[in-house]
C-alpha cells in the first residue's frame, strides 16, 4: 500500500556520541531525499569523550531522550523499553534501525512488541569474542538468535563480521545478513587542508619532526601500550621522531605514566579528545594503531582519505579496510617490534609513503565513501518496505 505521509525512520543507539559521529550523516542523508528522520538516545556524553558541541540536535531530525543503560540493569532495561514504546506510538516508525549490542537488545524488542513493519540491527561486530569463556559466549550466541529471529535484516560493516554472524548461524538465512561498510565523509577528510605547521606548534611537536600519530579512544583493546613499546623502539634508532596520540579514555593516565617509564614521555604528544580530527591526522607523516579488536575500523579509511600511509593490526576488519603492501602494511597483534620495523621501513622512504597515501585515498573513494554507505543502507529499507506492502 502507498502512504500519505514520508517513510519514517527511527534510529535507536546508548548514547549521543554514536548518533552524533556515526548515525547523523544517515539520518541527514534520508531527510534530504523524502524521509523523516529520527534518533532515540540517551542524552548523557561518553567517558571517553563529550559530544563535539554541547548541543543535542541533529539538523533536520528529531532527537528523542531515551536512557539505555550501556550495562545489563534488569530495571533500568525495562523502564527503557517502555519509553521506547512510548516513542514508537508517537512518531509511528516505519522502520526502526538500531545500533550497539545493548540498544540492539533493547531497541528490537520495543519494536517488535510495537509492531514496528520493519526492524533492521547494525552489528559493528557481534559480543560473542574468542577471549571470552565458552558458557559467556554461548550466552551472547543464544541471546543474538534469539532477537535476530525478529529483525528483518542485520547489516554489518564488514564481510569478517559477517561471516562470524553465518558460522555462529544468528540468523537461518544467511541472505538476511548484509554487508554494508562504513563511510567517510570525503569533503572533510581531504589532503587539501592547509599545512599542519601552526597545529604542531600548538601541539609541542615542532615542525620538523616526523610524526607518528594515532586515533583512538584509550581503553585496552586499542593496542595503545604496544604503540608505545613500538614508539620506544623507534626512538632508540630516530631521534627525529616524534608520537601523537588524539583521544580520550580510562587509560589516558596509565598511558601517561608508561611513557615517561620507558623514557619517551618528553616525545609522545597526548592531544586528549578532538573534534578536528582531519587537521590533526593532516600533522601526521605515519598513521599506525595496533588496534586488538575492531568492528571495522573507520580511522584507518579516514586516514587513508587523508593519503596517510597507515600500519595496522593484521585481524580480519582491518584488513578488509587496509591492502596490505598497497595502503599501507599489516602486524601482528601487540607486536611491537614487527610495527616498529614496518612504522621504520616507511619513515625512511618518503616516495613510499607517498605512493601508499595516494592509494588510500583512491581505495576509500572506490570503497567506503559516505555517499556509497548512505545510497546502500536506503536501498535496503526501501526493498524491506516493499516487501511489507509499503512504498515511498
Amino acid at each position: 500500500m502507498g502512504k500519505n505521509r514520508p517513510i519514517r525512520v527511527l534510529h535507536v543507539c546508548t548514547i549521543f556520541l554514536t548518533a552524533q559521529t556515526f548515525i547523523a550523516p544517515v539520518l541527514r542523508y534520508l531527510s534530504r531525499h523524502g524521509y523523516e528522520a529520527a534518533v532515540a538516545c540517551s542524552q548523557e556524553s561518553a567517558a571517553d569523550g563529550p559530544v563535539s558541541s554541547g548541543s543535542r540536535d541533529i539538523e533536520g531530525c528529531k532527537v528523542f531522550s531515551v536512557a539505555i543503560p550501556r550495562t545489563i540493569r534488569p530495571f533500568q532495561d525495562l523502564l527503557a523499553i517502555r519509553r521506547l514504546c512510548q516513542v514508537i506510538r508517537e512518531f509511528k516508525p516505519d522502520v526502526i534501525h538500531t545500533q550497539t549490542s545493548k540498544a540492539g537488545i533493547v531497541g528490537r524488542l520495543a519494536a517488535r512488541l510495537a509492531g514496528v513493519p520493519v526492524i533492521i540491527h547494525t552489528a559493528h561486530a557481534f559480543p560473542f569474542h574468542a577471549y571470552l569463556p565458552w558458557p559467556v559466549q554461548w550466552a551472547y550466541i543464544w541471546i543474538e538468535r534469539w532477537v535476530a529471529s525478529w529483525t528483518d535484516l542485520l547489516m554489518v560493516d564488514t564481510e569478517s563480521v559477517r561471516m562470524d554472524g553465518v558460522r555462529q548461524r544468528i540468523v537461518q538465512d544467511a541472505s538476511r545478513i548484509v554487508t554494508v561498510p562504513m563511510g567517510v565523509d570525503l569533503m572533510r577528510f581531504s589532503p587539501s587542508l592547509g599545512g599542519p605547521g601552526t597545529l604542531r606548534d600548538a601541539l609541542g611537536l615542532g615542525r620538523q619532526a616526523l610524526v607518528v600519530g594515532t586515533v583512538a579512544r584509550l581503553v585496552p583493546d586499542k593496542g595503545l601500550e604496544c604503540f608505545l613499546r613500538m614508539a620506544a623502539i623507534i626512538r632508540a634508532e630516530r631521534a627525529d621522531v616524534k608520537f601523537l596520540i588524539v583521544g580520550e579514555g580510562p587509560l589516558r593516565q596509565s598511558l601517561e605514566q608508561m611513557a615517561e617509564s620507558i623514557g619517551i614521555g618528553p616525545d609522545v604528544a597526548f592531544a586528549g579528545h578532538r573534534t578536528d580530527i582531519p587537521e590533526m591526522m593532516q600533522a601526521m607523516d605515519l598513521f599506525v594503531l595496533p588496534t586488538r579488536r575492531e568492528g571495522f575500523g573507520v580511522v584507518f579509511a579516514e586516514a587513508m582519505a587523508m593519503e596517510k600511509a597507515t600500519v595496522g593490526s593484521d585481524i580480519g576488519p582491518i584488513a578488509e579496510v587496509l591492502e596490505d603492501g598497497v595502503t599501507g602494511y599489516l602486524a601482528p597483534a601487540d607486536d611491537p617490534k614487527v610495527f616498529a620495523a614496518r612504522a621504520l621501513e616507511l619513515l625512511r622512504d618518503e616516495s613510499k609513503r607517498r605512493t601508499f597515501g595516494t592509494a588510500g585515498r583512491c581505495r576509500v573513494e572506490r570503497l567506503f565513501s559516505q555517499s556509497r554507505m548512505c545510497e546502500s543502507i536506503e536501498g535496503h529499507y526501501r526493498r524491506l518496505l516493499a516487501q511489507k506492502g509499503i512504498v515511498l
